[in-house]
């Protein structure tokens, strides 16, 4: 019987919770029988997609962690996800007991209240198996799909789920449905409901244990390593980032920060002699470049900011 605890820190945020005896999946009444379950399945990997796939993939990956405490457990979860600048969602890492499981992912646009026990408006994008060592919270294990799924601004809803029976897909009591759970400078995780499989999450709210991959695309960036590479350190970043330029040593050089859009966060020069170290104190968490410039010529490394 797993135990769940009065009080969950999860990413920095108390999540306070009522006590249970049992899980979520310890307590369900669910009757449905396989025939019903793949009936509900047909009506959704049946139904158009109409999404629209890039033709080739950004250039900057990263991935945005949910939460890791797991305390409780059914089939899946659903949960929102708000889009602040256009990426390309490539997969999910999810927690799950040891044993391997089908992992299905589904979406649809918009927010998933109101579609917790209906198949309608949901897309099948894919499904793959996951073989998990480890019982319990915090070991993540990334599902073996390339989504390429692109997302503008905007709100989208997605169901991840164990299809298999007798699966233990982890996740956490939350505090309230909707609430920003984890976020960075392009994604924002939100809480959401756990369940049964297929569509059968009712438990609310409930958070997600897992990591959102994605990529963005880079524009305005060019990366010019006629000139040595800069190494960037530490790196990911959080307060500051130190510079080697003994490579340039002697040398009028000029340093930028820029973000994936190509646009100029900062810009300075200076006569390069060793390390130089950037205050970051003010940059929101997320992928930059830095940009060493030196007679016309650059050199940029990928800086990630935490």
């Amino acid at each position: 019987m797993k135990k769940i605890y009065t009080s969950i820190l999860v990413s920095g945020m108390m999540f306070s919770t009522v006590v249970f005896g049992q899980t979520d999946k310890q307590m369900s009444t669910e009757t449905l029988n396989s025939q019903q379950k793949q009936n509900i399945l047909a009506e959704v990997k049946n139904a158009p997609v109409t999404m629209d796939h890039q033709s080739k993939l950004p250039t900057v990956c990263d991935s945005l962690t949910a939460a890791t405490a797991a305390g409780n457990s059914f089939s899946g979860n659903m949960f929102d996800i708000a889009v602040a600048s256009a990426v390309t969602l490539e997969t999910f890492s999810v927690s799950v007991d040891a044993g391997t499981w089908n992992i299905a992912i589904f979406y649809k646009a918009g927010t998933f209240v109101g579609s917790e026990t209906s198949a309608t408006g949901w897309i099948f994008l894919d499904s793959a198996m996951v073989t998990s060592t480890t019982t319990g919270a915090g070991a993540f294990y990334k599902v073996p799909v390339s989504l390429n799924l692109s997302l503008a601004a905007g709100t989208y809803a997605f169901y991840v789920t164990a299809t298999d029976a007798g699966a233990t897909f982890n996740y956490t009591n939350g505090t309230t449905l909707g609430a920003t759970l984890s976020s960075d400078a392009y994604l924002s995780i939100k809480e959401g409901n756990g369940g049964s499989y297929p569509f059968g999450v009712t438990f609310s709210p409930r958070v997600f244990n897992g990591r959102a991959h994605y990529c963005v695309t880079t524009s305005g960036i060019e990366e010019n390593n006629s000139l040595p590479t800069v190494e960037l350190f530490p790196n990911p970043a959080s307060q500051s980032v130190s510079v080697d330029l003994s490579a340039f040593n002697g040398n009028n050089v000029s340093i930028s920060i820029m973000n994936t859009l190509g646009q100029r966060m900062e810009s300075f020069s200076l006569m390069a002699n060793g390390v130089k170290t950037l205050n970051l104190d003010g940059y929101s968490k997320g992928l930059y470049f830095v940009q060493v410039e030196m007679n016309g010529k650059t050199s940029t490394s990928k800086l990630a900011i935490k």
